[in-house]
């Protein structure tokens, strides 16, 4: 039971970006996203909502003398966003609402065979990408 607990645990882990969470400061640290992922699918549906494999996001935070480094190796995933005002990302960074000084976004995803995928009003969608809002 702990060896199938570990490896749901894992597999979870592995699909899940990261995201800095609202109203945060970081100051003078790095992060980073390593994440190895493949055939895995995010999926948002709703208002407001995003959908990200291998992605670091960045939203309402302050980052200063920091690095924002994305690494990660995606092949054969899927991020849908279905709605109003939804994002779908893929081996990319997004900051949004962000104020970011004296600091390095840097984006070295490999990418292969993915899809992202956003319908609705004021929806986009990345593969690959860094986006500043």
């Amino acid at each position: 039971m702990k060896t199938l607990t570990s490896v749901a645990v894992f597999a979870i882990a592995s699909v899940l970006s990261f995201n800095a969470m609202a109203e945060s400061k970081v100051n003078k640290s790095i992060i980073l996203n390593k994440s190895l992922n493949k055939g895995n699918a995010a999926i948002a549906i709703g208002k407001g909502n995003a959908a990200n494999v291998g992605s670091v996001a960045v939203k309402g935070s302050k980052i200063n003398k920091s690095i924002i480094l994305n690494k990660s190796l995606n092949k054969g995933n899927a991020a849908i966003a279905i709605g109003k005002g939804n994002v779908a990302n893929v081996g990319s960074v997004s900051i949004r609402n962000a104020k970011i000084t004296k600091s390095i976004v840097l984006n070295k995803s490999l990418n292969k065979g993915n899809a992202a995928i956003a319908i609705g009003k004021g929806n986009s969608a990345n593969v690959g990408s860094v986006s500043f809002e």
